[in-house]
């Protein structure tokens, strides 16, 4: 399946939130218009205004696809490229049937390459997880995506969040703060892990960072691994070889 056509939407559009969520209704199968409508809201959508790009960026991603299509085995799911309100640059989302791209004119190759990596990524990996996914589950999804981007990308296009914790904080807040909660159940409880909460006391990006420093451990250990090996393994098992089980 190809890139989806979204190029109208960066037009000076007319209740463009009104128009994506009827597009995407064929991926949120049995939620509500008005959910779904929310939900890009809060993803970053851009409600009013005209974007002009630089890139083509439908003919990138339709590229990256096929190639990761192939190199991962992975599913062949629409992908819809959306504008991104002002002041932000990019936002991407793996929902269970497809992926929203949030970009922005200031979206470079690197990082359109990085995000889509990663968002495929999920895509692949939640074949081998059972659902609802257990906060290990999220945490090890976040790391492989990320581990995924430095190895087809280098270091150089690693998200920031990687490096915002030593392994030795990490590690503090893992006893503190995650191993007692690792087996909670459902993406909507595991948002403060991941994103961090200050009124629980868990920073900025702390989980998406635990996530990379977990298989950074691992492969220290253990790796090399292609992503398929690594997709395929039980996330206890992967934490306890890495260390921190």
């Amino acid at each position: 399946m190809p890139v989806i056509d979204t190029k109208h939407l960066f037009e000076n559009t007319v209740n463009r939130d009104l128009l994506v969520r009827d597009l995407l209704l064929p991926i949120f199968t049995g939620v509500p218009p008005e959910a779904i409508q929310y939900e890009i809201l809060q993803q970053g959508l851009m409600q009013n205004g005209k974007i002009l790009l630089t890139l083509d960026v439908w003919a990138l991603v339709n590229h990256q696809l096929q190639q990761l299509m192939h190199v991962w085995d992975g599913p062949d799911i629409p992908i819809y490229i959306l504008p991104i309100k002002n002041g932000f640059v990019k936002n991407g989302v793996a929902y269970q049937n497809g992926i929203c791209l949030f970009v922005s004119p200031r979206v470079t190759i690197k990082e359109l390459h990085a995000l889509f990596s990663h968002e495929y990524h999920h895509m692949c990996h939640r074949q081998f997880i059972k659902e609802p996914p257990t906060l290990l589950d999220s945490l090890i999804m976040e790391g492989l995506a990320e581990h995924a981007v430095e190895e087809l990308f280098g270091e150089h296009a690693l998200s920031s969040w990687t490096k915002l914790y030593t392994m030795d904080e990490v590690k503090s807040y893992w006893q503190t703060h995650f191993v007692s909660a690792l087996q909670i159940k459902g993406l909507h409880n595991h948002k403060p892990f991941l994103f961090g909460d200050e009124l629980v006391g868990l920073p900025p990006w702390i989980g998406y960072c635990t996530g990379y420093r977990i298989i950074q451990s691992f492969l220290e250990k253990h790796g090399p691994m292609n992503q398929i090996e690594l997709m395929k393994m039980d996330a206890f098992l992967l934490t306890e070889m890495a260390g921190f089980i």
